[in-house]
């Protein structure tokens, strides 16, 4: 009996995802698009859910959420705290950058970050295709799982998927 419930506790929690059920919610829902305006809103919350493994951002870490943008749309990044730890949002062009791509791509004080609770958002628009992260510049966030994929592509819409 108490194996089982060892068992069943320890499934309950998935460390990697950071999600209590296993199953991350649907990333689609945190991402607005204006084909029109060649305009996109994504939402990062960071530790979420706040009382499971808090480095992800909308329930995936370790680069599991993907972003898709195309060449010349404005992305806004709004970046929420939910964590118990400061956090930010930054776009970088890999792991072992300490300072975003271009200045502005980036909550405030990025390496200081958001305190628990707190937003910001910022704007970028990519020129160049390539493969890039949005990642939390807090030291040690990252190398926990803080970022995601950014993928920037020639054509198409924005998605948000995770794996």
């Amino acid at each position: 009996m108490l194996a089982t419930l060892l068992i069943v506790v320890a499934t309950a929690c998935d460390p990697v995802m950071g999600t209590g059920s296993g199953t991350p919610p649907d990333p689609k829902q945190y991402l607005k698009v204006d084909a029109k305006t060649k305009t996109a809103i994504v939402t990062l919350i960071a530790g979420y859910p706040a009382t499971d493994y808090q480095f992800n951002y909308d329930g995936y870490g370790n680069g599991s959420l993907v972003l898709t943008v195309p060449v010349g749309w404005e992305v806004t990044v709004q970046c929420a705290n939910h964590s118990t730890v400061p956090n930010s949002c930054a776009v970088v062009a890999s792991g072992s950058d300490t300072q975003p791509v271009q200045s502005g791509w980036t909550t405030p004080d990025p390496t200081r970050g958001l305190d628990p609770g707190q937003s910001a958002s910022f704007a970028f628009t990519p020129q160049t295709a390539g493969a890039y992260r949005i990642a939390s510049l807090v030291r040690g966030s990252e190398a926990s799982g803080m970022w995601l994929d950014l993928e920037v592509v020639q054509d198409g819409t924005p998605t948000l998927t995770g794996s």
